[in-house]
């Protein structure tokens, strides 16, 4: 995989207000976000459910990028910034 972190996090994001689940993302994002070092196994054990929501060949990615408490924060601030982050 060659794209950036950040060209992976807005796809990811995108897809989240396509599905319109903005708000219960930055809600499950919010709530984990102090475990974010223990949410690689987590992650890991759910890796079926990543690849039929984001591909198997993004599923490792973002699972990397949502190991790591500046990208989740990025994601966060992506997903606040959306027009349907209000609604």
């Amino acid at each position: 995989m060659d794209a950036s972190p950040s060209i992976v996090l807005e796809e990811l994001a995108a897809s989240i207000r396509r599905r319109g689940l903005v708000a219960p993302a930055i809600f499950f994002l919010e709530l984990t976000k102090p475990l974010v070092g223990c949410m690689r196994e987590l992650y890991g054990a759910s890796g079926p459910l990543q690849n039929i929501l984001f591909g198997a060949d993004r599923a490792p990615v973002i699972r990397e990028l949502l190991a790591s408490s500046d990208r989740v924060e990025q994601l966060i601030t992506m997903l606040e910034s959306s027009p349907k982050a209000a609604a």
